[in-house]
């Protein structure tokens, strides 16, 4: 995995990340609409009701005094019946509003939960990625010095046949094939 998979990584994850908050940022868009939509229906039917409540009290006024034997139970009755409607529409206008801010909270919550695994998802693989690199650099940063131990010895000329190769003098005091592959030191 190289530096720019890393990266690409990184802005891969960033642009998911983003996405999920641009999504919440709509929900609750969304939901702020509907609420204002149900809040101005309830004003609606709250000015309906009291239109109505003004024209059956108007209409008591005239039919009490025009039909006085005949009572007064139908335009009580009807309304009553405009009172029931208007609070009706209201009820349900509330438990809507009350139905779509649930389903928004677990919609809002689903999508938070979403974001935060796919952060800790590429913390983990920058992380991952991190520990191997540091790595990879200690063992060339070993290969290194190794390989400038040599070139220090065939410089000073600590140089000497051994077996069927040259061996070189390395800190002062231990003999290496330079012909062999030598294990890093770590």
């Amino acid at each position: 995995m190289t530096q720019d998979d890393i990266k690409a990584m990184a802005v891969k994850l960033s642009m998911l990340v983003d996405s999920f908050e641009t999504r919440g940022d709509k929900v609750v868009q969304q939901n702020a609409q509907a609420a204002e939509t149900i809040r101005m229906a309830a004003q609606n039917v709250s000015q309906v009701s009291q239109q109505v409540s003004s024209r059956a009290v108007e209409e008591f006024r005239q039919a009490a005094g025009a039909t006085l034997h005949q009572g007064l139970r139908e335009p009580l009755a009807q309304a009553e019946k405009h009172l029931e409607s208007a609070i009706l529409d209201v009820r349900n206008a509330a438990a809507d509003l009350q139905r779509r801010i649930s389903q928004a909270g677990r919609m809002h919550t689903a999508t938070a939960w979403k974001a935060f695994a796919a952060c800790a998802i590429g913390s983990l693989a920058v992380m991952g990625a991190a520990v191997y690199m540091t790595m990879h650099a200690r063992a060339e940063l070993a290969n290194a010095q190794w390989a400038a131990q040599i070139n220090a010895a065939i410089a000073s000329g600590n140089l000497a046949p051994c077996g069927e190769g040259i061996c070189a003098r390395v800190d002062g005091q231990r003999w290496v094939r330079l012909d062999q592959a030598q294990e890093p030191r770590r």
